[in-house]
């Protein structure tokens, strides 16, 4: 079972700089937290030069890099995993947030900016919350863009009454949709 919330607005907007803080707020009150982030670009988290990366570029289709405080894998792909699948490695977090993947029907804190654009994206059925530098009259509970505790306090509150919430076949379903 797994707690998902969905963090998602355009490119630009703060995503990076909200979840950052609700993460460490999170963490500081004791939970285990995981983020998953999807990009449309290509990026390499080796090093040029080092073992792992010579094992990679010599074919190895997996490779794990093991410290006493630290693992990290490496897969190359052929397609792209499914969300589920990726999901599966975050068992053991309290909440997993997520950045991108904006078309799946997870919860979602929706930022939306007055300069940047006022429409929400989000379906309002998925909207647990806004954080936004202007006000909307739809019921949705909504936040400043620098009410960090007040945010964190509210994901706790939903936290507590499993509104993030989702069994194995909860994902599936929410990701076969949308495929």
């Amino acid at each position: 079972m797994y707690n998902i919330l969905s963090v998602t607005s355009y490119s630009g907007v703060g995503k990076t700089t909200l979840i950052e803080n609700i993460v460490k707020r999170l963490t500081d009150r004791g939970y285990k937290v995981g983020t998953i982030k999807h990009t449309c670009h290509d990026f390499d988290l080796d090093t040029e030069g080092k073992d792992s990366y010579r094992h990679r570029k010599a074919g190895a289709s997996k490779v794990c890099i093991v410290s006493r405080n630290r693992l990290s894998f490496i897969e190359e792909l052929d397609k792209e995993k499914k969300l589920n699948e990726i999901i599966e490695f975050y068992r053991d977090m309290d909440l997993i947030i997520i950045e991108g993947y904006k078309k799946y029907s997870f919860k979602k804190l929706e930022i939306i900016r007055k300069d940047k654009y006022e429409e929400i994206i989000s379906d309002k059925k998925d909207l647990v919350g806004i954080v936004s530098d202007m006000n909307y009259k739809f019921g949705i509970t909504q936040f400043k863009l620098n009410e960090y505790d007040e945010i964190v306090d509210y994901i706790e509150e939903c936290l507590h009454k499993k509104i993030f919430y989702l069994s194995e076949e909860d994902i599936i379903k929410i990701i076969e949709l949308k495929n």
